[in-house]
């Protein structure tokens, strides 16, 4: 396990430092991203295979945005919500998120957002499909309020050894409709590997190309690590 994590944190430094090299006057940045999530389960059920579930839990999460080429702090995330199984293919997620975020121009602008997810998921032997349909609702101070859709697609693919998973590659797309705008506005590809640690803690190493329509800079080359602990 921590040759994987060796070797991931070494790939990402390489390609990093090459990126780096790119400045931001060609309308590009680096970044580093690194988001924890702490799940707390409020309601466990059983499911139709017998198999218990987390039907209703409360979560909170903080996210830390490191731009300008990974040299500064340019953004920071706090939040929190509840995320609701509704059956095995069927969950809802309202949440609320607060943003402190540096603009180009140095700013600091905030932003706050009241967020609904209706997630839908399958999955068969060898890989498993969800598609989260998400709204937000954002109260800027610098900027007018907006309404936006996303959609990501995402597709996971278990490796397993011993008849245990042992780690998850995924691939994702996401994409932004603007209701302001009445255009799409973003588009995310994504790729990476999920790793389960103990039976509390999942990490979850990426790469994600960001292409923006509007927004500076028009593309975003993000290197992350996103860690989810469940306290039961």
């Amino acid at each position: 396990m921590e040759k994987l994590f060796l070797l991931l944190l070494a790939v990402f430094s390489c390609i990093s430092t090459v990126l780096s090299q790119t400045s931001e006057t060609d309308n590009l940045d680096n970044q580093f991203w690194n988001e924890t999530q702490l799940v707390f389960p409020l309601v466990k059920k059983e499911d139709e295979s017998g198999e218990t579930i987390d039907k209703l839990s409360l979560f909170v999460n903080g996210n830390l945005r490191f731009g300008r080429n990974i040299s500064r702090l340019t953004d920071r995330r706090i939040g929190f919500g509840f995320d609701y199984q509704l059956n095995k293919y069927v969950s809802f997620t309202p949440s609320y998120i607060y943003i402190a975020q540096k603009s180009a121009a140095g700013a600091t602008e905030y932003e706050s957002r009241l967020r609904f997810a209706v997630n839908l998921e399958n999955s068969w032997k060898k890989f498993s499909v969800d598609d989260r349909n998400l709204v937000e609702y954002r109260f800027r101070n610098s900027r007018s309020d907006s309404a936006r859709y996303r959609n990501r697609l995402r597709f996971r693919f278990p490796i397993k050894k011993d008849k245990k998973e042992f780690f998850v590659p995924f691939a994702a797309n996401e994409i932004y409709y603007d209701f302001q705008e009445k255009t799409f506005t973003r588009n995310e590809l994504s790729v990476g590997v999920s790793r389960k640690l103990n039976s509390s803690i999942t990490a979850d190493f990426f790469y994600l190309l960001r292409i923006n329509k509007s927004d500076s800079p028009k593309q975003l080359n993000v290197f992350g690590v996103n860690l989810t602990i469940e306290i039961d």
